[in-house]
This record gives C-alpha cells, structure tokens and sequence, in this order.
C-alpha cells in the first residue's frame, strides 16, 4: 500500500476494484417489480393528476428503500422530465427507478464479490491478516499501522474484524453506491 497515504476508505477502494460484469446480468425489472412501482406511483400522486412533483418523488424513492436529498431528487426529475413541467409521469418514474434499482443490484452484487475476494476462505470476516495478504497478492507495500487503521474504520463491534455488513457500509459511505 502507499505509505503515504493515511485514509483507510481510500485503501478499501483501491484494494476493492469491481470486477467484470457478467455477461448474463439481468437488464430489466421483473414483472412483480414493475407492479410494486406502478403502485407507489398511484400511491404518491396524491392529486391522482397522473404526474408525480419533486416531493411526491422523494416520498415514493423514501417508501422503496432509496434515500435521495432534495438536489439530488431535482436533478433527477430534470434528466428525465422531458416536457420540462418540473413533474414525471408514470412512464418516466419506471424508466429511472429502472435504472436505478438495476444498478444499484449491480454494485451491491460487486461489492459482496469484493468482500469476497478478502473473505478468500469463506470465514464471513476480514481481518488484518487477510487484508495483508490482498495487499501483498496486488502487490501492495504494507504497513500495519495502515492495516490496522483500514480495520478500525470499518470494525463497528470493535472485534478486530470486518463483517460483511461493516464492509458494505464503508464502501457505501465511500458513495460507490
């Protein structure tokens, strides 16, 4: 690893790299997913106006399971509002929460693969020494004060060990999902 570096997130991410795509990754929503969208539509176009507002979208987004601020709801609803009326209708509300919850799938499968890839033995844990050794198979120079830093900054029950969980919250707060 470089020792100049000092942020053990960073080394996550770069010990992390997703690999390759599958060629058989699914593309579209299954049926009982796009029934599960077209109903929280209806359910949050409170005005039964057939369009969905900024803060009708945050709520449905909110009720699926996808957190988005305010901007970040704005700048979907601009991307994909193609009138420019400042609201989607349901078309459009499937088309992005399509895009959305595949790709969210996508990093999620990536990154448990990641977590894999450390987990090499299948024992559900990272610890120092597995780490080590990723490091050392990528050829990374290893210094154990980075090592050990890279652990607590993942470690929430403070066991001296990464669980999947630990794992996937550092690389979501890392905004690689």
């Amino acid at each position: 690893m470089d020792n100049n570096s000092n942020n053990p997130e960073k080394q996550y991410q770069k010990l992390a790299q997703p690999q390759k795509k599958k060629k058989n990754q699914r593309t579209k929503l299954t049926q009982e997913q796009i029934e599960v969208l077209d109903q929280a539509f209806q359910l949050f176009d409170t005005d039964k106006s057939g369009f969905i507002d900024d803060k009708e979208l945050r709520d449905a987004m909110k009720a699926l399971g996808f957190e988005a601020s305010k901007a970040e709801v704005a700048k979907l609803i601009q991307e994909i509002d193609k009138d420019g009326s400042g609201t989607i209708d349901l078309e459009e509300f499937k088309q992005m929460m399509q895009t959305k919850m595949l790709y969210e799938k996508n990093v999620q499968q990536e990154l448990e693969r990641a977590f894999q890839f450390f987990d090499d033995n299948g024992e559900g844990f990272i610890d120092k020494n597995k780490l080590k050794k990723v490091a050392a198979d990528l050829g990374e120079e290893t210094d154990d004060k980075l090592i050990e830093s890279m652990i607590s900054a993942a470690d929430l029950d403070q066991d001296g060990k990464v669980n999947k969980d630990e794992f996937l919250r550092v690389m979501k707060k890392m905004k690689l999902i």
